[in-house]
């Protein structure tokens, strides 16, 4: 699935890149060579004035495209309700470093600096850095600042379950 949309959204860049630099070739050939004013408007003037009026539709097109080509690669993020089982599940599958970390705040009650982590025996300050991040990202862990380090705080919903396991 990830596949077809990286694809479709690539097919319309193409397409647009591709209107983007053939209109404009189109739009030249077309323009009268002669200015015959049989009507009384000179054709130049009145091939302008046709640009003009679909403009506003090669604009509108663009953007549409370029819509489409963010819905198709940004993810949109579904949230399921948790239970203390799904939580304790999810901990038993991560990484012994996201563990190490994890186990360190329920250890602390919850609550540890990121200098406090970053101690931790095979963590170092920017190994500790990316863990966190990566358990904010979930939603597993919250930062707060404090002065030149960061309170790092445990999910109360985790800390519970992870106590009561």
């Amino acid at each position: 699935m990830e596949n077809k949309k990286i694809l479709l959204g690539l097919i319309l860049l193409a397409a647009l890149v591709l209107a983007v630099y053939y209109v404009p070739q189109f739009v030249q050939s077309n323009v009268p060579q002669q200015c015959i004013a049989s009507s009384g408007q000179c054709e130049h003037e009145a091939y302008l004035q046709q640009v003009i009026l679909f403009l506003p539709l090669i604009i509108i097109g663009g953007f549409l495209a370029g819509v489409g080509v963010s819905y198709l690669y940004f993810e949109r993020k579904v949230e399921l309700p948790k239970t203390p089982a799904q939580e304790q599940a999810m901990l038993g599958m991560l990484p012994s470093d996201e563990k190490k970390v994890i186990s360190k705040l329920v250890a602390e009650g919850g609550r540890a600096t990121q200098a406090e982590i970053s101690r931790i025996e095979g963590i170092g300050k920017v190994k500790a850095h990316r863990i966190i991040e990566r358990l904010g990202k979930r939603g597993a862990v919250s930062k707060e600042s404090s002065g030149k380090t960061n309170i790092i705080r445990l999910n109360k919903n985790i800390l519970e379950g992870v106590k009561s396991a």
